[in-house]
């Protein structure tokens, strides 16, 4: 499976994702999730509509993939957290099905000066048996920043890829979702069908030129 990264690396021009897809490529698109409508005082109204909008979204994304693998990202020591992969067995997916990919080094200077080591970026990658885990996965990255359970632990966080076609999608918390692509053909079917959810501050008359469509709502 470290042939996945290798492919990613190909496809994008970059040795790991970033956290921030939308600002670091050029085809690529953001949707708000769980929107203005719905605050923090309504909770599970808000919850709802993130993981119904990823649904939707992610659905379309890879309805074409016939391998889709989730690529996690975690933060720690040298050594990764053991129990990083555990949220992962509720999604149906056991440790052993992961593989550990790599550590990348932060250089973090304030880790560094108070725990007296660097902060280490870990790579796990397993393939999804079916693309209903998919809703599963999606439903931990919301969950993470309402405390709702289950959810992600600590700093884990997920990338669902589809490497033969040059898919990548990241929801980074309940607020919003990335999705880039090497070709603009997967995007420019999400921004007819979703356009109504693109995150409106992205959402400008240069935002997404980048696809070639006509022009385009601005918010």
């Amino acid at each position: 499976m470290k042939n996945i990264l290798v492919k990613i690396q190909e496809q994008f021009g970059v040795k790991e994702l970033p956290h921030d897809l939308f600002h670091s490529f050029d085809q690529a698109l953001r949707f708000e999730l769980g929107g203005e409508k719905f605050g923090t005082d309504r909770p599970m109204r808000r919850f709802a509509q993130a993981h119904e909008r990823s649904n939707a979204v992610s659905q379309a994304f890879f309805e074409n993939s016939s391998d889709v693998f989730v690529l996690l990202s975690s933060y720690g020591m040298e050594q990764p957290d053991k129990k990083r992969l555990k949220s992962l067995k509720l999604c149906g997916i056991k440790h052993f099905e992961f593989q550990y990919l790599s550590k990348t080094r932060q250089q973090d200077d304030d880790h560094i000066s108070e725990f007296g080591c660097d902060l280490f970026r870990h790579w796990d990658i397993a393939k999804l048996k079916d693309k209903q885990t998919i809703s599963e996965i999606l439903w931990l990255g919301i969950a993470s920043e309402m405390g709702v359970k289950p959810a992600f632990r600590g700093s884990t966080a997920a990338y669902l890829v589809d490497a033969e076609n040059g898919l990548v999608l990241h929801l980074y918390d309940d607020r919003g979702m990335d999705v880039i692509a090497s070709q603009k053909a997967p995007l420019s079917d999400l921004f007819f069908r979703f356009n109504d959810w693109l995150l409106g501050q992205d959402l400008t008359p240069v935002s997404y030129t980048h696809l070639t469509l006509p022009t385009k709502r601005i918010v």
